[in-house]
């Protein structure tokens, strides 16, 4: 995802699995308040416009769409149920059509004050393309909706709505194998008809389904969630909340998170565990316990603009790809996160395990060099200015003048990271990113970040502006059966990587978390992060305090380094 990338090498997102811990303290003021830390803000709180992992963690606890995913840990929260929809869609015409009924009693709170119809559902669509969202991508299958989002302009005619009898009918272009998914993602979260079309963060906010709702966003200090005084209960899969009140506090530095949990003055950290601290926390009886170690389906990588000199030649990226030590890159991130040099994570179906570039070998990456026939010149390496980002951007440095290269590093605040890279007219020449998992498929990854037919001039989370694999990836989109796909997407990924080195990846995710001691309850969800609205604070829940277990990731805002989601 754009801001649904983390640039990164720590590769961080919440971490977790239904972790609980003892007896809450009393701290007066916030005696049913959970308490968070972020670095940075999300990139909006409207469920349309977003695509980083702390507005979707958010943003759960407060909207709803036709379907979800279990609010469960493990492999269980991957699994898709019915939310505002009754149940999952009749399917016919072979896939193309899906047809949905709009469950009855879901009420938006304020301002809106009234049932979901399925008008609202249909509208929610309009708005998306209307709205130029960043997940375009995702819904181009539906009929109509290019259009509207080309022109700025009408209604995505493939969304039909019926009032009368509840009903949403989806018309697409094509069969496709993950569109159930992306019904799932915040960006199709409904909204009542008639929201505006716009980035609504800091203004009338949209109105809430949820068991909570948005109360104070103030991007340079905290966003602060209040439950929702129309939210009824419907089924176990959207539960109720557990807190009477959400506080995410935004600038906190990874250091200070930790502090703040040390002192009970915060529960959670949106965070990574900096390398100073973890030494301290992994020898403490006091705090190990709470200390949890996490595998998510994340993916932090160096990309290469293939339209810019010299990585647009691709016995140079190759080069790169042989000239790093992923080892030592890792280590640099505090060691969260496993060395590899693939694009799919091994929670993701298609991983293979084989690794186009096993061990640094810098002596074959010079002659790579030799042969590419180019004259190394001058380099700038693009990171963000949060740690370990700058040791990061030295170490490669380092490597590139080895490889005869002039390199220097321009490191920016995070907010203004994705709007220098991703703009294709500032032909940005390399730099780095993360990314997670949106669902629990190999397209997230591949089709979402390497697809040419994505590129958008403004604002791309193809930061490679790769497009050497557009109809490898268009053939395995059009598959219908997982296993073939996630076989294709193992293939595919070996080429890009091995033959056209559109990215140097660096690792896969390993998440270190502390949690407070008055948090129970606690679970994390492998694509939402931490389910806030499953927490207590006052010691009630299940106490589980050093329960591991692999989950799928996603995008994430990652403090390591910086994000995308």
């Amino acid at each position: 995802m754009n801001t649904r990338l983390i640039t990164i090498l720590g590769i961080v997102a919440l971490a977790g699995i239904l972790l609980a811990f003892g007896p809450a303290p009393k701290s007066a003021g916030d005696a049913n308040t959970l308490r968070m830390t972020s670095l940075t803000p999300p990139d909006s709180i409207d469920p349309q416009i977003s695509w980083m992992s702390l507005s979707w963690t958010m943003q759960v606890n407060v909207y709803n769409g036709l379907l979800t995913f279990k609010k469960e840990s493990g492999p269980a929260g991957t699994e898709l149920v019915p939310d505002i929809a009754e149940a999952m869609p009749e399917i016919t015409d072979g896939g193309r059509i899906l047809t949905f009924k709009v469950r009855k009693g879901v009420m938006f709170g304020p301002p809106a004050n009234r049932e979901v119809t399925a008008s609202d559902v249909k509208y929610t669509f309009d708005r998306l393309a209307l709205a130029k969202s960043q997940g375009q991508g995702f819904f181009g299958v539906i009929e109509g909706f290019s259009d509207v989002y080309d022109s700025g302009k009408g209604s995505v005619k493939g969304v039909v709505a019926d009032d009368a009898t509840g009903t949403v009918t989806f018309h697409l272009t094509r069969p496709d194998a993950t569109f159930l998914y992306v019904l799932a993602l915040p960006f199709s979260f409904t909204v009542p008809k008639g929201t505006a079309p716009e980035d609504l963060s800091q203004k009338v906010r949209t109105a809430p389904t949820g068991p909570y709702m948005f109360t104070e966003y103030d991007p340079s200090r905290r966003a602060v969630l209040k439950r929702n005084p129309a939210f009824k209960q419907w089924t176990e899969d959207t539960p109720d909340g557990k807190v009477d009140e959400i506080v995410v506090s935004f600038g906190v530095s990874d250091e200070n998170a930790v502090t703040l949990i040390l002192q009970d003055k915060s529960d959670a950290a949106m965070t990574a565990i900096p390398r100073s601290k973890l030494p301290f926390l992994q020898s403490s009886e006091e705090w190990k316990p709470y200390l949890h170690e996490h595998e998510l389906a994340r993916t932090s990588y160096i990309w290469m603009n293939t339209r810019v000199k010299p990585f647009d030649n691709v016995k140079v990226r190759q080069a790169v790809n042989w000239a790093i030590n992923r080892r030592a890159m890792v280590k640099l991130g505090g060691g969260s996160g496993t060395p590899s040099s693939t694009i799919l994570p091994p929670t993701t179906p298609g991983y293979t395990g084989y690794e186009p570039y096993p061990k640094q070998d810098l002596k074959k990456a010079k002659q790579l060099i030799k042969e590419s026939g180019i004259t190394p010149g001058e380099v700038t390496i693009w990171c963000m200015t949060t740690p370990p980002n700058p040791d990061s951007a030295q170490y490669l440095q380092e490597v590139l003048r080895q490889l005869g290269f002039k390199a220097r590093t321009r490191c920016l605040d995070y907010s203004a990271y994705y709007q220098v890279v991703g703009v294709g007219k500032n032909k940005t020449q390399i730099g780095f990113a993360s990314w997670g998992a949106d669902f629990p498929e190999g397209a997230t990854f591949i089709d979402s970040n390497l697809n040419g037919a994505h590129i958008n001039p403004d604002q791309s989370p193809n930061m490679a502006w790769y497009s050497g694999a557009d109809e490898e990836i268009a053939r395995v989109s059009s598959l219908m059966d997982l296993d073939e796909r996630a076989k294709a997407w193992g293939e595919l990924d070996r080429k890009i990587i091995e033959e056209d080195a559109a990215w140097a990846p660096l690792a896969h995710g390993v998440q270190r978390n502390l949690i407070s001691k008055r948090v129970g309850g606690y679970t994390f969800h492998p694509l939402y992060d931490v389910l806030m609205m499953k927490a207590t604070v006052d010691g009630s829940g299940p106490n589980n305090a050093k329960d591991h277990d692999g989950e799928v990731g996603h995008k994430e805002d990652d403090a390591t380094g910086g994000e995308e989601s």
